[in-house]
């Protein structure tokens, strides 16, 4: 009778990262709390993104949330073209093909890594983030650099090419090897900061907090007492919530404008950097 079908699709291509996980769990309980039917699209290994729009909307969605910072930009831009009201949930807002998004303040996390090392002493500092072209590792940078370049510090830069625990450790191995005097190292995501951690505790014989790390999303794992990691609170709950309200309203009103809604992030230090002063 609507010509509805109450169903959302939740994509994503990054399945095997803990914390997105966490952020589908908490989609789907919010998307059931609202009478909506989530259905869930896993993008890891598709690369013909036609036919991957092709296969949703062979369920008649009412609209899609893409969850995720590194999926392909073209996955993106055809979603756009099929006409389903589209949310982008954690990644950084794409202004170019005019849609909605529910993020993080990425660049001010990195602002406040950055100073966060500074008022601890830290000099030399670092950065290991996924590929320079993913929007929550360009964005963190560009808050990182802000502060740095300030303060007059030029900060060593480290892309692993994705967000994983074997990436952080390759990444630390290869970024102190050739710059043993950093003494600080921010990580763009709490999978690479633990990695980095390990790598400097077990390859490289070092201790931390000697070198600070600082990852970022707060994941479960981070505080473990293995780690301790020093990261940024992201408030999931509250992407989410924003996100599923543009989404609701694109349903009800059609996609009149571009709306994007920013979530603060508050670090929160443990033992993996000094005490203040």
């Amino acid at each position: 009778m609507t010509g509805r079908s109450s169903l959302i699709a939740l994509a994503s291509n990054a399945f095997n990262d803990p914390q997105v996980m966490t952020i589908i769990d908490t989609f789907t309980i919010e998307l059931q709390r609202r009478q909506l039917r989530p259905l869930i699209f896993n993008l890891t290994r598709m690369n013909d993104w036609v036919e991957a729009v092709a296969l949703m909307s062979q369920y008649q969605i009412d609209g899609i949330i893409i969850a995720s910072s590194t999926l392909n930009q073209n996955f993106v831009r055809h979603v756009q073209k099929s006409g389903i009201p589209t949310v982008l949930a954690f990644g950084r807002d794409i202004h170019e093909v005019g849609i909605s998004a529910s993020f993080v303040d990425n660049v001010e996390g990195g602002r406040t890594a950055a100073t966060a090392f500074l008022r601890r002493d830290y000099r030399e500092l670092g950065f290991i983030g996924a590929h320079s072209e993913v929007s929550t590792t360009k964005d963190r940078l560009a808050g990182y650099y802000e502060v740095l370049n300030r303060n007059e510090v030029e900060p060593i830069v480290v892309h692993s090419g994705e967000y994983s625990h074997d990436a952080g450790r390759r990444a630390v191995n290869r970024l102190l090897v050739s710059h043993p005097k950093i003494d600080a190292i921010f990580c763009a995501d709490d999978l690479l900061a633990m990695g980095a951690m390990d790598g400097i505790r077990y390859d490289l014989r070092r201790s931390i907090p000697e070198i600070g790390v600082i990852g970022f999303s707060d994941m479960q794992m981070s505080r473990w007492p293995s780690y301790d990691l020093s990261t940024f609170a992201t408030n999931v709950g509250r992407v989410v919530e924003n996100a599923i309200e543009i989404m609701q309203s694109q349903i009800e009103n059609g996609a009149q404008i571009v709306e994007k809604r920013i979530v603060g992030c508050e670090l929160v230090a443990r033992k993996s950097i000094r005490e203040l002063p």
